[in-house]
């Protein structure tokens, strides 16, 4: 395998980068690689990392190597400094959360901005001054000299990149009330969250989150599974946060020292709170995580024969529309699914030389959805750009199956026009897995479910 093998956002191994680059190390977030003449960055995303790297759009601002004391611009720090003056490709990679090792392609990136300080921690847990480099990715083709001009405008752009938090969150649950608590600090005041904070050095989230509920709380819990996660951009920082089930296991009285106050609410009725926006989605997952009940009577009906319901064109266009629109409603990850599709399209066009072709890619569903799918692509059939057309389907895997959803509509589309295209998208933590359905197989056998049907039963007044 050649360094011009390398596809953005596939998936590597530590000993195919050895092999790809013709070094036997790859210990550091840094690797200057002689024999192929290029700088290696790697970013590890796992929490309880020290170094923090943010990544926003096409921009990461990325941290220095050195682990304890201040950082200086001297080996790695300073070829990367000089990458651009001496035409240095530099390469990264990004070891996503819970990815088994794996190092994702992030792609080529120069720098785009002047190199800065921040103050943080050492594995110590000492503050230091460490160096922050602002890169923007390119792409393979446009590496050339004008991948090496610093536009200064660009940089005016970092300013927007802030740091990110891995913070983990406490449903502490009592019978069917949940604890919240009302923060006080500047930004969020007033704004309900689940109780709990930052993640620590060497931390795992189960271990910081009991510790941070005793040092705020002073109770200890019990943390159970795993709620949701969510991404949050505030005004002046992001965060990555997780939340957890928890109870509590001690008779002591719980102690605030972080809040305005705390309080026990009915946990169905928390999203009647004005929650902080991290907190949002995770409030919806816990609510359907609990369990439902009937109340009162069960309705009751005369049923009869009536004429059979014969929908013209347009009427079953507009029961397709309505079951699409509830479905959609469904998948609160449905609109960040398919813009992950539209830059693995961009990408894979970039990387094959057909700029020209990533830059018409487009998320049409955004516009209408008269299109019948969500995403318009192209793909080289015979060196000329072909126009894709893509459904993206949120799918679940389930005893080694792929489940999802297709209308009728859909179905027909994926059979009559050669140009249509379904992805399934499985959610992995902070990132997709992506299966495409291969329509030749897909309709050599019948893997089709009949579930769903639209159902009118007249009443009487």
């Amino acid at each position: 395998m050649n360094i011009s093998d390398l596809k953005i956002s596939s998936k590597y191994t530590r000993d195919d980068l050895k092999e790809i680059f013709q070094n036997n190390s790859f210990m550091r977030g840094m690797n200057k690689c002689n024999k192929t003449n290029c700088l290696v960055l790697t970013s590890d995303q796992n929490v309880g990392r020290i170094y923090g790297d943010t990544f926003k759009d096409d921009y990461v601002i990325y941290t220095g190597e050195g682990l304890e004391g201040d950082q200086k611009l001297i080996r790695n720090n300073k070829t990367l400094a000089k990458s651009n003056e001496n035409h240095l490709p530099v390469h990264l990679f990004v070891r996503l959360i819970d990815d088994n090792g794996l190092y994702t392609y992030y792609g080529l990136v120069r720098l785009a901005g002047e190199i800065y300080t921040e103050i943080e921690n050492d594995k110590q847990n000492k503050p230091r001054k460490v160096l922050k480099f602002p890169l923007k990715r390119i792409s393979q083709l446009q590496f050339d000299e004008e991948a090496f001009n610093t536009d200064e405008a660009e940089f005016e752009d970092l300013n927007s990149i802030r740091k990110t938090y891995n913070v983990v969150g406490a449903a502490i649950m009592m019978d069917d009330r949940v604890l919240i608590a009302q923060r006080k600090d500047k930004e969020l005041n007033g704004k309900w969250e689940f109780p709990g904070g930052k993640i620590e050095i060497g931390e795992t989230p189960e271990e910081a989150l009991q510790r941070e509920i005793k040092e705020e709380l002073g109770i200890d819990v019990s943390v159970h599974e795993r709620i949701d996660s969510s991404y949050c951009e505030y005004k002046n920082y992001n965060v990555n946060l997780t939340v957890f089930k928890c109870t509590k296991i001690d008779d002591k009285d719980i102690k605030d020292t972080e809040h305005n106050q705390l309080k026990w609410i009915d946990a169905n009725k928390i999203l009647e709170e004005d929650m902080a926006d991290a907190d949002i989605p995770i409030a919806e997952s816990l609510v359907e995580s609990l369990p439902l009940s009937i109340n009162g009577d069960p309705l009751q009906y005369d049923y009869f024969e009536s004429k059979p319901i014969e929908e013209n064109d347009k009427q079953l266009r507009r029961a397709v529309q309505d079951y699409e629109k509830s479905q959609k409603a469904k998948q609160k990850a449905g609109d960040s699914a398919e813009s992950a599709v539209v830059r693995y399209e961009k990408d894979n066009l970039n990387n094959i030389g057909r700029p020209d072709l990533a830059d018409q890619v487009k998320q049409v569903s955004k516009f209408s959805s008269d299109y019948g799918y969500d995403i318009s692509s192209y793909e080289i059939i015979d060196g000329r750009g072909v126009e894709t057309h893509i459904e993206v389907k949120s799918a679940k895997l389930s005893d080694n199956y792929i489940e999802f959803f297709i209308s009728e509509n859909e179905l027909k589309k994926f059979k009559t026009d050669p140009a249509y295209k379904i992805y399934c998208l499985f959610r992995m933590g902070k990132e997709y897995k992506l299966h495409i359905v291969n329509k030749n197989d897909f309709f050599a056998s019948n893997y089709l479910i009949p579930l769903t049907y639209k159902v009118r039963i007249r009443i009487h007044e």
